[in-house]
């Protein structure tokens, strides 16, 4: 994951907050396709053969495949050949710029076939598995999930620019996640008000390379291998989940922007998008701004019980501002209060 993480915590034990860092290192360990000795290392190093995973990877590569299924394609956790290919081979702070000579192909259409009483999984031929953006909200998701688990009445986890709260809000009567205009971070555009869940954001204008005359993000279009050529810079969606608004927000920016109503629509997922023009869209949001996320409306029959277990959220989008906080990640901004562990 390689990202700036941030844990708030009320109620619960007194060392709750340290057990929690020590889950997300421990997740950071198994899942780091920077680290050679890490579970995606050893599980990338057997495409075609089934493997024995632990049961968190195994619910972060099903859960990877899940999102592939519902989003017809559009988000594709198996193109870590490509993105490599294309100079991302390193942790971002220490990346190497320069593409390499391997061909770029577009993305495998063969899916991973999970074994579930096994706890094992198999990888297409040819490919390897990209935690990316997924892990990230996987990682806030259980991270969330064990705080709850363990007694916290509070609990807000911020992960690379995914933010995944639930419980009482520690700042004020409700949780709000602000949007900030990509283009300028100190304005907000829009906030979402979930009563818990989820919000997360996709971008092209982050993570940005160039090798001589050409540029590169790391948002892959699968239907070419290459970075989506999409007239969307930013997406930000919320969800229950912080890993399925993660899918969500980067299969509806790959897909574009005639696409992305109807697309996030279908999943169930209000979104925010920014065009290259500096327009500002939304959808899901209805004439009273009103807004599923996306377990209250089961978006596809690809969702499995993995979605199905955390009904009944909601959230409201407006475009009221406030006080905000940069979380070090995307454009995410939750406003500002409490204690920070």
């Amino acid at each position: 994951m390689g990202s700036r993480c941030r844990i708030v915590i009320g109620g619960g034990s007194a060392d709750l907050v340290t057990r929690a860092r020590d889950l997300v290192i421990e997740l950071e360990q198994r899942w780091s396709r920077f680290l050679t000795d890490s579970e995606i290392s050893a599980l990338n190093g057997r495409p075609g053969r089934v493997t024995l995973v632990s049961p968190s990877t195994y619910r972060l590569i099903s859960s990877g495949q899940t999102g592939n299924d519902a989003t017809g394609g559009w988000y594709n956790p198996l193109m870590l050949d490509q993105l490599e290919g294309h100079g991302y081979r390193r942790s971002w702070c220490q990346r190497s710029a320069v593409p390499d000579q391997r061909p770029i192909t577009p993305g495998s259409t063969e899916p991973v076939v999970a074994y579930p009483e096994l706890s094992a999984v198999r990888l297409p031929e040819g490919t390897r598995f990209d935690p990316g953006g997924i892990g990230k909200g996987m990682a806030a998701d259980m991270v969330a999930e064990y705080c709850l688990e363990q007694g916290a009445t509070t609990v807000s986890v911020e992960l690379g620019g995914d933010l995944r709260v639930a419980g009482v809000p520690w700042y004020g009567p409700q949780w709000r996640v602000a949007v900030a205009n990509p283009f300028d971070r100190d304005q907000e555009i829009a906030a979402f008000t979930p009563t818990e869940g989820a919000v997360t954001t996709s971008t092209t204008n982050l993570k940005v390379w160039s090798h001589k005359t050409t540029s590169y993000h790391h948002l892959l279009d699968p239907t070419t291998g290459y970075p989506a050529n999409s007239d969307l810079v930013s997406v930000t969606t919320c969800s229950s989940m912080a890993w399925w608004s993660e899918v969500a927000a980067k299969a509806a920016l790959v897909a574009g922007v005639d696409r992305w109503p109807r697309f996030l629509d279908s999943l169930g997922v209000p979104g925010v998008g920014v065009t290259r023009s500096g327009q500002v869209l939304t959808t899901g949001t209805g004439s009273a701004t009103r807004a599923a996320l996306a377990a209250t409306s089961t978006p596809s029959s690809a969702v499995t019980s993995t979605l199905s277990s955390t009904l009944g959220s909601a959230s409201t989008l407006t475009s009221a501002p406030g006080p905000a906080s940069d979380p070090g990640g995307h454009n995410l901004r939750p406003q500002v209060g409490g204690g920070v562990a």
